[in-house]
């Protein structure tokens, strides 16, 4: 019996999360694609922002109310976790956990990246020089690659124990081996959902373009110091 638990917005979500932050932290090392970085960073924080209203709207097993993150849950599953008998349909308590933490710190991240790329035009933001968010930002991009490690062995490890489930491939497909209540979609969720990744790709343009813009406005008043220099 498979039951479809994981909808396309949830599962485009999840792709384009991981590969804008994986291709936003590998470019932090590289001056030359900063602009590149500046809009990974930033579609992430929209990608999650819409991803925090459809926690709330959004089919069964996406919403908050479904993630069983308290203390009792998990020491339930820590006692419970060789039993195959004890599925869970959506995330389990360990995975609900990481994943709320991963939108805190992932729109953290990408708002201290925002500030950063600011403090670069002015002195001081928020009481704040450049040095201190630049700190900041290291600081959330460190943790919330550390907290997407611990979702890859939490994946890794469901595969190994209860690999009959079909948690990795429910990642693909959308269906886990486990019998429950399908979820479902309607016309509002999926306009939604257009809404959601529409503004994700938008926020990555404008974001590309705005730093090539003011890249070429540093440029062209650094020229224009020096040409004064000169003089």
């Amino acid at each position: 019996m498979k039951t479809y638990i994981w909808g396309i917005p949830t599962r485009l979500f999840h792709w384009l999360l991981a590969t804008g932050f994986i291709i936003a932290y590998i470019l932090s090392d590289f001056e030359d694609y900063m602009n590149f970085h500046f809009a990974f960073g930033l579609m992430v924080g929209v990608l999650i922002i819409f991803r925090l209203i459809y926690g709330l709207i959004g089919p069964k097993y996406s919403l908050f109310n479904n993630f069983p993150i308290g203390l009792r849950n998990q020491i339930n599953f820590i006692k419970t976790f060789f039993d195959n008998s004890k599925k869970y349909t959506g995330h389990n308590p360990p995975a609900s956990f990481v994943m709320i933490l991963i939108f805190i710190v992932g729109i953290s991240c990408s708002l201290s990246g925002y500030l950063l790329y600011k403090s670069n035009f002015s002195e001081n933001i928020l009481f704040f020089n450049k040095e201190i968010f630049e700190e900041i930002h290291e600081i959330f991009a460190n943790l919330l690659l550390g907290l997407v490690i611990l979702h890859l062995l939490g994946i890794i490890s469901d595969t190994i124990f209860h690999y009959k489930v079909g948690t990795l491939k429910s990642i693909f497909t959308g269906f886990k081996n486990i019998e429950d209540e399908n979820i479902k979609s309607n016309l509002f969720l999926k306009i939604f959902a257009v809404i959601w990744f529409t503004a994700a790709i938008f926020i990555f343009y404008q974001a590309y373009n705005f730093t090539k813009i003011s890249e070429n406005e540093v440029e062209q008043q650094n020229s224009i110091q020096s040409e004064d220099e000169d003089d």
